[in-house]
């Protein structure tokens, strides 16, 4: 009778070689090591500016007014009709919506006005928004869209 270690070792029994780990680790380090490297001398030294100093404008809530413009009813899309919000108030109409639009304009001069709409919804009808904030003549109109995978 024999051992059966000797026996498995005969037969070339399968191991674990540790050899091509362990120089993928040593790259791995060198590779970060350089990498370090390359990051901290892009940080060159300055001297940046204080907060108190900065002249950087940051917007108030008060500045921006979001437009959403929704579907009526998602459950029916195809049938649906159009609905605007002011933030999260609804308003009837676009008549409402320019009115709300023109005193936040009194009120605020700068105003900002961001227009979120479902993609579901034809131009047409975020159109009508953007010349209702064109004949309030508010300048920084911006439109939200949604970037997702596969163009969706």
């Amino acid at each position: 009778m024999t051992d059966p270690q000797a026996r498995r070792r005969q037969r070339g029994a399968p191991g674990f070689n540790m050899t091509p780990m362990i120089d993928v680790v040593f790259l791995l380090i060198i590779f970060f090591m350089l990498v370090s490297q390359f990051a901290s001398a892009e940080n060159v030294p300055m001297d940046l500016p204080k907060p108190e100093q900065s002249q950087a404008v940051k917007t108030k809530l008060t500045d921006r007014v979001v437009v959403n413009c929704l579907l009526a009813t998602p459950s029916a899309p195809d049938t649906s009709g159009v609905a605007y919000s002011v933030g999260p108030l609804r308003v009837a109409s676009l008549d409402e919506l320019s009115a709300r639009l023109a005193a936040a304009k009194a009120a605020n001069p700068r105003l900002q006005v961001v227009i979120r709409a479902d993609r579901r919804l034809p131009y047409r009808a975020v159109h009508v928004v953007m010349e209702v904030v064109a004949r309030h003549r508010i300048e920084v109109m911006n439109l939200v869209a949604h970037v997702g995978e596969g163009g969706r």
